[in-house]
């Protein structure tokens, strides 16, 4: 809850820094997920209902109330001997009751971190699917400067056939690439129509709304320390507190299962008064239930094995999820840290090595020390590596996200370190 409520007021603080316009801001659309997707709704109204339902544990039950007119002559009202009202109040042992409180305030803070987990994994798929748009978006901006390169060749072509200083040939092949762009640009919309749906999925809008453009930031983020990411996922992944918790309500439920051997209690009072007879008769009563019984020991005993064995298995399954998480981190660690070397090489070698290598082809070609299928080679070299630029970015801001996911808490990722 408090995660929760501390990333909202982070994140409403930057909303409100944010120009306005048709950018689509991140942290604006994980604020308005926080607020209106429906199944983290329904989370919520689920933790709702069971901090409700601690109000309503480790009470006294219902107090019994009866009325009596006892020796009546062929149900003769008014020949009864007595009357009597009595009152009874069944008391547990002492400790049953605030067991069973414990084990409610615990099945309270479970619904909490089923909540957290549930923000966890939406919050996942709003950034995955946010990537996905800003993938589909700037390789739609790709596609169209691609086609503006690719007039240019068509131009020097046609200019070049013109004089008779290269076959119609290349002219043809120009035309064909631009085909190829307009058919991969079928497709680049398509993903974008997709990636759109699922955000309006997430965010609970409208069919009808455009969204925005996707912007993420120019440089990578740099990564916090691996042992502090694992520290973290420890203190706020929801899943790992719900199974902690899990074998602490074995240990609550193991508890009040022991406590079934102790017997419990019934008080009562009754007033009676004879018909007709300025009389007045008062009794107290009190009752012990008796636990002892052969049947009462077997099912009792069933129980505490029971809660033995549950205890048991919340141990092995909070095991299992701490493993579960501590290895997913390490692995999108690495992936990360392979993905942005990758990124860094792309940038600052691959890239322009191959605009050199494009530029170069088309003085060569203009100058006729090159064929246009040189040309086109080179282009297409081009145009893959940007492709797989983008690809590698998009792959490294959704390995963050799940990242955040399997963390349980985004913030450390925000706090960046100074460069020297």
């Amino acid at each position: 809850m408090h995660y929760i409520l501390v990333l909202l007021v982070i994140l409403f603080a930057r909303a409100q820094a944010q120009p306005p316009g048709d950018t689509l801001r991140l942290n604006d659309l994980v604020l308005e997920a926080l607020r209106n997707n429906p199944e983290l709704k329904a989370f919520e109204y689920n933790r709702d209902v069971m901090e409700m339902r601690v109000e309503g544990t480790g009470l006294l039950d219902d107090p019994e109330l009866t009325y009596m007119r006892d020796e009546m002559r062929n149900f003769r009202w008014g020949e009864a001997m007595n009357s009597r009202i009595g009152l009874m109040q069944r008391i547990p042992f002492p400790g049953k009751l605030a067991t069973q409180s414990a084990i409610a305030e615990i099945q309270a803070e479970h619904a909490h971190h089923e909540h957290m987990e549930k923000a966890n994994e939406v919050l996942a798929k709003l950034r995955s699917a946010y990537f996905e748009l800003w993938f589909a978006q700037q390789s739609i901006a790709l596609n169209r400067e691609n086609a503006r390169l690719l007039q240019k060749f068509t131009t020097i072509a046609q200019t070049r056939f013109g004089v008779g200083e290269t076959p119609q040939q290349d002219v043809l092949k120009a035309y064909v690439e631009i085909a190829r762009l307009d058919n991969q640009l079928v497709e680049l919309r398509r993903q974008e129509r997709t990636a759109k749906a699922m955000l309006r999925a997430l965010l609970a809008r409208p069919e009808s709304d455009t969204l925005g453009i996707a912007v993420i930031s120019e440089n990578t983020i740099e990564l916090p320390p691996q042992d502090t990411l694992q520290v973290l996922a420890r203190r706020f992944r929801g899943m790992l507190l719900h199974d902690s918790l899990s074998v602490e309500e074995g240990r609550e439920m193991l508890s009040l299962a022991r406590k079934g051997y102790l017997p419990d209690f019934a008080l009562g009072v009754e007033y009676a008064t004879p018909p007709g007879k300025n009389l007045h008769f008062w009794t107290v009563s009190a009752t012990l239930s008796l636990p002892f019984t052969p049947w009462g020991l077997k099912r009792t005993g069933a129980r505490v094995e029971e809660a033995t064995i549950a205890i048991d298995r919340a141990t092995e399954t909070l095991k299992n999820a701490r493993n579960m998480v501590r290895s997913n981190i390490n692995a999108l660690y690495v992936k990360a840290q392979a993905v942005r070397e990758q990124l860094w090489n792309y940038s600052s070698v691959i890239i322009p090595q191959s605009e050199r290598a494009l530029q170069a082809s088309m003085i060569a070609y203009q100058t006729g020390k090159t064929d246009f299928l040189m040309l086109i080679d080179a282009y297409r070299t081009l145009v893959e590596l940007s492709m797989e630029k983008l690809m590698l970015r998009m792959q490294f801001e959704q390995t963050i996200a799940e990242l955040k996911r399997e963390v349980g808490y985004a913030g450390i990722f925000d706090v960046q370190p100074e460069r020297n």
